[in-house]
């Protein structure tokens, strides 16, 4: 009897190791809002980052997100350059374009833009 319990118990054991190992190296899908370099569930290719430099002052005045999955029509997207309060824009048929203060190219360390929706 007491073989058995413990041959039980190791079983146990064994079990909850396994589901805890396999648990941990499980994919995580974040759903709809997901940031970084990675690819968003609306747009697997990314997007690119087209930035409007004033040619007569040599400054950047604006962003505009291209190359969005067409799945991605009419969720919102936020753009932060520089770490700066996010903005939001929809996105629809055209490229959706931010708008920020003045700043040199050289100024400008990173852009993020992460999608919901």
């Amino acid at each position: 009897m007491k073989k058995r319990i413990i041959t039980a118990l190791a079983g146990g054991a064994v079990v909850a190791t396994l589901a805890y190992a396999s648990a941990s190296a499980l994919a995580v899908d974040g759903g709809t809002i997901q940031a970084g370099g990675d690819s968003v569930s609306c747009d697997t290719t990314g997007v690119n980052a087209n930035w409007g430099l004033e040619t007569d002052t040599n400054q950047v005045t604006s962003v505009r997100i291209s190359n969005v999955d067409p799945a991605c029509q009419g969720a919102d997207m936020f753009v932060s350059v520089n770490g700066a309060h996010a903005q939001k824009v929809v996105i629809g048929a055209t490229d959706p374009r931010v708008t920020f203060p003045a700043m040199t190219p050289e100024s400008i360390q990173n852009v993020k833009v992460w999608i919901e929706g």
